[in-house]
């Protein structure tokens, strides 16, 4: 089994796991599968890291040399990161759970991403949804189109997540085999 790791977050339990195991990456996703306690819309927070080259001068750089290392999915109290750069081979059931019709997956740069994923692993997204410019039309507030999750975080549920970021500040390189 992938490394699991507890936290609190503004009072909520989350549950992470980090895995490079298709078989895992198959029983997790279908814990996102399972009926909610409301019938609202289901969202899933998405999120890739990539393998770092030390080398590279600037930050387009190190993003347009480097692959795609893990995935990240959240739905609120189960995270789970794929180590992509670690399996065999994509698990059909990630590529079937990422074109569900019923699920939007959102995210901070979610395009570029997306786009990244395609072209490295033909991993495609049908309900794509990103963060800034939703908040910015949401909120009335036009400077939101162009921040980055942290920024959005506070601005809209005044939540600093820096504080809260316990994997963030381990990993530079999240292509290591041993997250």
């Amino acid at each position: 089994m992938g490394f699991l790791e507890s936290f609190l977050l503004n009072g909520v339990h989350i549950k992470t796991t980090v895995t490079n195991k298709q078989q895992e990456v198959d029983n997790l996703l279908w814990s996102f599968l399972r009926p909610a306690n409301y019938n609202g819309p289901k969202v899933i927070g998405f999120d890739v890291e990539l393998s770092m080259f030390e080398n590279k001068v600037s930050e387009e750089e190190i993003y347009d040399n480097s692959e795609c290392a893990t995935l990240h999915l959240c739905n609120g109290q189960l995270c789970l990161i794929i180590q992509l750069c670690h399996l065999d081979s994509v698990p059909t059931s990630l590529l079937n759970f990422l074109r569900l019709p019923d699920y939007t997956f959102v995210s901070v740069g979610i395009k570029d991403d997306l786009a990244k994923l395609k072209k490295e692993y033909g991993i495609r997204c049908r309900n794509a949804v990103e963060l800034g410019p939703l908040a910015a039309s949401v909120l009335k507030v036009p400077r939101l189109a162009f921040c980055g999750v942290d920024e959005l975080t506070v601005a809209v549920n005044k939540l600093d997540l820096g504080k809260h970021r316990p994997l963030n500040t381990l990993y530079k390189d999240w292509g290591q085999s041993n997250l």
